[in-house]
């Protein structure tokens, strides 16, 4: 990172896990969980989610692309992104995401949003999609700074700043 970083002046989220519990339109209990970090070393972007049910499950990476390519110390040439998308390796086994832009699913959103703005289409997502999203979000840091379990969308969720904003964060 270099002298120029300094966590204990300026910290940094790099890291965020979230547990949701919610209830299905036909009233079945849920829990959902994510994760993500942009410190996440790879041999490239990685996306996957994994469903789990009572009898079943389904588990999916974009880096298990199925094909991979094996570099040794001795192949030379300019580094970057050669094969993935976030590529931070130039040596050792590497996957192959074959039509990367349709994998990550940037084709059909590109696609979407131009059909939006020609009226051929809804928008998939609307504003209040995106509020919904922030609201869950500042739900979830609500809960960490409280230290509790939340129901949604809790009391003063509205007008809540987390502290990670306020700069008042300590890690």
């Amino acid at each position: 990172m270099g002298s120029d970083v300094n966590y204990d002046k300026a910290p940094s989220e790099d890291f965020a896990s979230v547990v949701i519990e919610f209830q299905t339109d036909d009233g079945h209990r849920v829990l959902g969980e994510a994760s993500t970090s942009w410190s996440f070393v790879g041999a490239g972007l990685r996306l996957s989610a994994e469903l789990l049910g009572p009898e079943y499950s389904l588990s999916w990476n974009s880096l298990d692309s199925g094909l991979k390519l094996f570099f040794s110390r001795e192949v030379q040439g300019k580094a970057g992104e050669d094969l993935v998308e976030k590529q931070n390796a130039e040596m050792g086994q590497m996957p192959v995401v074959a039509s990367e832009a349709a994998a990550y699913g940037y084709e059909a959103e590109d696609r979407h949003f131009v059909n939006v703005f020609l009226g051929r289409e809804k928008p998939a997502l609307t504003f209040d999609d995106g509020l919904q999203v922030v609201k869950v979000l500042m739900t979830a840091y609500m809960s960490a700074e409280q230290g509790r379990t939340l129901d949604f969308p809790p009391e003063g969720i509205d007008s809540f700043v987390p502290a990670v904003a306020k700069g008042t964060w300590k890690p």
